[in-house]
């Protein structure tokens, strides 16, 4: 990583019990005990009363975060990797990850960034989709976790702009995004972008309202990218766009 990068870390969890979706608490419960294997069943016997299990299961947040701590040094290395490309690469990143009852990554998705780099974004999704999770109880559950990443200290950042700067293109931005996200059939996309001196984006990350989302990538960038933007002057801007 590049000297005086760095990279911070929030930690939550959407977690379940029974039927019901609830946040963290601001102090974590005690760590819920391991699952246990079944005991074989009698297929003569009867059980006593019906069973349930909910769609969503309920996760340990401490092994959660455990989790994410240790996955903190591959998104870092991605980090680093992109800023090879984009020097002046920055922005927080927050992603939901689907965690099937086995501990797999069922799927992962970028909920909101403001990175600007699609494959810094899918190095990171890559790394939690291979980790393997704390097994849920009662269902599948559902992980969530933001970063921030700061820049070099010798890096001019970008200026920021307001999706009104773009002017006129900025309807042409939403109409492609708008085409994306119904051939994806996601709730609602964003498109953060560097614009460099000439008018180009050179850059282009995707963040989605949903897992279906992800599959819309690529629609986003090819259509952005052969757009010419409002020249920002000296300096490099950065712009988000979103529709729902």
């Amino acid at each position: 990583m590049r000297a005086g990068a760095g990279v911070r870390k929030g930690f939550g969890l959407a977690v379940a019990l029974g039927a019901m979706v609830t946040g963290c608490a601001s102090s974590a419960p005690p760590p819920a005990e391991e699952p246990k294997a079944a005991a074989p069943v009698d297929s003569g016997a009867r059980s006593a009363g019906p069973t349930f299990e909910s769609e969503i299961g309920a996760l340990d947040d401490t092994k959660v975060k455990q989790t994410f701590e240790h996955l903190s040094v591959r998104l870092t290395s991605c980090f680093s990797e992109g800023t090879r490309g984009v020097a002046y690469l920055a922005g927080d990143v927050r992603f939901v990850i689907r965690v099937a009852k086995d501990g797999s990554a069922r799927w992962a998705y970028v909920k909101d960034s403001t990175l600007g780099h699609r494959k810094t974004e899918a190095c990171m999704l890559s790394a939690l989709k291979a980790a393997s999770w704390p097994k849920p109880q009662g269902g599948e559950g559902l992980a969530e976790n933001s970063f921030s990443f700061d820049p070099g200290s010798e890096e001019r950042p970008p200026v920021a702009w307001t999706p009104e700067r773009l002017g006129p293109i900025g309807q042409k931005v939403k109409t492609h995004l708008a085409h994306c996200k119904k051939q994806a059939g996601t709730k609602s996309l964003k498109a953060t972008m560097y614009i460099e001196t000439d008018g180009t984006a050179t850059s282009i990350g995707v963040a989605s309202g949903d897992e279906k989302g992800d599959a819309a990538a690529d629609c986003v960038i090819d259509a952005l990218k052969g757009l010419k933007y409002p020249s920002p002057g000296s300096y490099a801007s950065k712009v988000s766009v979103s529709v729902d």
